[in-house]
C-alpha cells in the first residue's frame, strides 16, 4: 500500500511546481523568440570567467558556464547525486568506527590465542608446553571472577564483572577517563568501566566500595579510576590486579585462563597454531575446555556489522544509479536547450570531438560539484548512522572514526558516473548537422 500511494503521488508532486510554473507563462512571452526555451545570452558571466581563467579555452568556459544556466534544475541534480556519494562516504566512516569498536573491546577479552582450562594450573607448566610451539612469544595467566557490591543495608545493590591481568601486563591498554590504572603493588585495588557511573554517578576515583567477590566475604575496595568501555556485556566491567584476586580465590600463581602473544598475523596462522597448542596439550594431559584465535572471534563479531556496511552501500550506489539517471536527462536537456549554440560552434569550425567534449565537462563539472557537497555532507550523516547503530546494537554511543578511502573511492565512482551519464547526450549533441541546427526553433 505504502509503494503505491508512493507511486501515485511522487509523481505529481514532482510535477507540480514545473507545470504551475508553465501554466502562469503569459501568452506573449509562450508565443515571443524569448521565451523558456530560448538561448539567452550569458556573455557577461562568460568575460568574467575568461578574465579569470585565462588559461582555459573558450570551448571550456562555455561548459563551465552552462553548467549553471539552470540552477534549479542543477539543484535537483545535484541533491541526488550529492545525498548518494555523502550516504556512500559515511559507510565508509562507519565502517572504520565499528572497527575501532571491534578493537577496543577486543583487547579487553582476547589475544593472538586465548586457552580456557576445566581446573586451574600453574602459569609455570602452561609457559614450559607453549613456548615449545614455534611462533608463541610469552604467556600470561587471567584470573576472573564475579562480583556485587553491596549497600549500607548488606544487600547486593550491582552486579560486576572482574577481570584480573597480572601487573604490567602488555595486553591491554585501557582508554583512562578518570583517575589512573592499576599498579603493582595496589591490594583491593579496582579500576571500573565508566558504565559504573550510569547506577553510581557519584562515584569517583579515591572513593571506596563495599564488594563481595565470588560469594566471599565482604571487603572494602578502592576505586583507582574510570575507563572508557561501551555497555554491552550486561554488567559494569572492573579490573584488580592478579595477585588480589589469587589471594580472594585461594589460586597460587594459578590460573583458569591463559593469554598467548604469538607471530600469527592471520586467520589462518592462528587457526594452525591454536590447533597444534591444543594437541599439545591434550596429549600431555591437561583439561582443554576451549582455544580461541583472536582473528577467529573479531571476525564472527564483525559479520553482522559487515551485513550492515553492504547493505547501507548498496542503497548508496542505488541512489546513485538513480541520481546519474537524473544526470542524463539534465544533460539531455540542456543539449536541447543548447541548439543553436552548437550550431553555431559547428559553423565556425568546431569538430564532433570538441562538441562532444563540452558537453562531458559540463557532465564532470556536475559530478565535481555534487562530491565537494558530499564531503561536507559526509560528517553529519556519520554522526547520525554511528548514533542510530550504536542505540539499536549495544544501545551507546560508538567511538567517532573517519577515513579518506570512502572520499578517495567515490570521487572516482561520481566522475566514472558523470562520464557515462554525458556521453549519449554528447554523442546526440555531435550528430546534428549544421543545417538542422541553425534551423531550429
Amino acid at each position: 500500500m505504502l509503494q503505491v500511494a508512493i507511486a501515485f503521488f511522487v509523481p505529481l508532486a514532482a510535477g507540480y511546481f514545473p507545470i504551475n510554473k508553465g501554466a502562469k507563462t503569459t501568452v506573449r512571452r509562450a508565443i515571443s523568440n524569448n521565451g523558456s526555451g530560448a538561448q539567452g545570452g550569458s556573455s557577461a558571466f562568460l568575460e568574467g570567467l575568461g578574465r579569470w581563467f585565462r588559461w582555459v579555452s573558450r570551448p571550456l568556459l562555455l561548459s563551465i558556464r552552462n553548467t549553471f544556466r539552470r540552477k534549479g534544475r542543477l539543484a535537483l541534480t545535484l541533491f541526488t547525486l550529492t545525498m548518494a556519494g555523502a550516504i556512500f562516504i559515511a559507510v565508509f566512516n562507519v565502517r572504520a568506527s565499528l572497527e575501532l569498536f571491534l578493537d577496543q573491546i577486543g583487547q579487553h577479552f582476547m589475544a593472538d590465542i586465548t586457552l580456557t582450562f576445566e581446573q586451574p594450573y600453574r602459569e609455570r607448566q602452561i609457559e614450559q608446553v607453549a613456548l615449545q610451539v614455534p611462533g608463541v612469544s610469552y604467556v600470561e595467566g587471567w584470573l576472573a571472577a564475579s562480583g556485587e557490591i553491596i549497600d549500607e543495608n548488606g544487600e547486593g545493590d550491582g552486579k560486576l564483572q572482574i577481570i584480573a591481568p597480572p601487573s604490567g601486563s602488555e595486553l591491554i591498554e585501557p582508554d583512562m577517563v578518570a583517575g589512573r590504572w592499576l599498579e603493582p603493588g595496589d591490594d583491593r585495588a579496582i579500576a571500573l568501566a565508566d558504565t559504573i557511573w550510569d547506577d553510581y554517578p557519584d562515584l569517583q576515583p579515591g572513593d571506596t566500595i563495599r564488594m563481595k567477590v565470588q560469594d566471599g566475604r565482604t571487603e572494602e575496595w578502592t576505586v583507582v579510576g574510570m575507563f572508557r568501555f561501551i555497555g554491552m556485556i550486561g554488567v559494569t566491567l572492573g579490573y584488580t590486579n592478579y595477585d588480589t584476586m589469587a589471594d580472594i580465590l585461594n589460586l597460587s600463581d594459578e590460573s583458569f585462563s591463559y593469554r598467548l602473544v604469538a607471530d600469527a598475523q592471520t586467520i589462518a596462522d592462528q587457526q594452525a597454531l591454536g590447533n597444534e597448542l591444543d594437541q599439545l596439550l591434550r596429549d600431555q594431559g591437561f583439561k582443554v575446555s576451549e582455544v580461541e584465535a583472536g582473528l577467529v572471534t573479531r571476525e564472527e563479531n564483525s559479520q553482522g556489522m559487515n551485513i550492515l556496511v553492504t547493505f547501507l552501500l548498496i542503497m548508496a550506489l542505488l541512489t546513485a544509479i538513480v541520481g546519474s539517471i537524473g544526470l542524463t536527462g539534465t544533460m539531455g536537456m540542456n543539449v536541447l536547450e543548447r541548439t543553436r549554440e552548437i550550431g553555431v560552434m559547428r559553423a565556425i569550425g568546431a569538430v564532433d570531438l570538441e562538441i562532444m567534449k563540452s558537453v562531458v565537462v559540463e557532465g564532470v563539472m556536475i559530478g565535481l560539484i555534487s562530491w565537494v557537497f558530499a564531503v561536507i555532507l559526509s560528517f553529519p550523516i556519520s554522526f547520525v548512522l554511528l548514533k542510530i547503530i550504536g542505540e539499536a546494537m549495544v544501545n551507546a554511543a560508538l567511538p567517532a572514526a573517519f577515513t579518506w578511502v570512502g572520499v578517495v573511492i567515490w570521487l572516482g565512482v561520481v566522475l566514472v558516473l558523470s562520464a557515462v551519464a554525458s556521453l549519449m547526450p554528447a554523442r546526440n549533441a555531435s550528430r546534428l548537422t549544421i543545417r538542422e541546427v541553425l534551423a531550429y526553433e
